[in-house]
């Protein structure tokens, strides 16, 4: 234990500026004007009744993170959280690919200012929350990447280049990327994130008491339809999403936080 403290002390004091990220109210975050957003996804109808069709859906305003939660960021909320380190998180809420390159305590060497990556959605959220945020809305976080519809075509054309790209032995730095209209970088391109809700799009058989926030993190399952088939990169972000449970963790899954207005 002396040992793993000794290790992320020296970590804070090469990078000093990752703990107050995590222990500040949020920073570094972009205001989302508030506007109108059409889903993706057609409302799952009920039992006996056809799918609605997607309608515009009134988003407030919100602010989200500019860049991906980095590495530095997460090992400065271990040193005051130290119930999430690897070796501590309930398996109830990480799976054991959780944090697996870290080593005591610290990320690999290199990527402090990389995405943090192999973390559950349980870790992320308490993550937000810890910064007094919380992880945005699927509606939100496809809201901030429609980006009022500017740039759609290099939205696409990045997302099949990252596709078709192998994933290599590193993650780039955040920032790296051009920033939308609304100053967020690296929605995609660089690693997928988690949203709140992020199936609550899918439908399961049991269609009863799906008001908790259990069963918008653990109920995934086939969509009613959706607005626009020939949209492949959005297509896979919801396939993604739909295939996650909250304790999983991915090494090219990441997120960021969100903000009330």
């Amino acid at each position: 234990m002396a040992r793993r403290a000794a290790i992320l002390a020296t970590f804070l004091a090469v990078f000093p500026s990752a703990l107050a990220p995590a222990c500040a109210a949020p920073a570094g975050m972009a205001p989302v004007p508030a506007g109108a957003f059409t889903p993706f996804f057609k409302m799952i109808p009920a039992k006996g009744q056809r799918g609605a069709e997607p309608r515009p859906i009134a988003l407030k305003a919100f602010r989200l993170d500019r860049f991906p939660v980095t590495s530095a960021q997460f090992a400065a909320f271990l040193a005051t959280n130290p119930q999430w380190r690897r070796e501590a998180a309930p398996r109830l809420f990480v799976d054991p690919n959780y944090l697996r390159r870290w080593r005591e305590g610290a990320p690999a060497a290199g990527e402090a200012l990389a995405p943090v990556t192999n973390v559950s959605w349980f870790a992320a959220q308490a993550f937000c929350e810890a910064r007094g945020g919380r992880l945005p809305t699927t509606d939100e976080w496809e809201y901030a990447l429609a980006d009022a519809g500017r740039g759609r075509d290099q939205v696409t054309r990045i997302s099949l280049d990252w596709f078709a790209r192998p994933n290599g032995a590193r993650l780039g730095e955040v920032g790296q990327g051009a920033a939308n209209g609304y100053g967020l970088s690296d929605m995609v391109g660089l690693v997928w994130e988690w949203t709140e809700d992020f199936s609550a799009t899918g439908s399961g058989a049991e269609q009863r008491n799906t008001s908790s926030k259990d069963d918008a993190a653990f109920c995934g399952g086939g969509a009613a339809g959706v607005r626009d088939p020939a949209d492949y990169p959005a297509l896979m972000r919801y396939a993604l999403r739909a295939s996650l449970k909250a304790r999983y963790t991915q090494d090219n899954l990441g997120f960021r936080c969100a903000g009330d207005e």
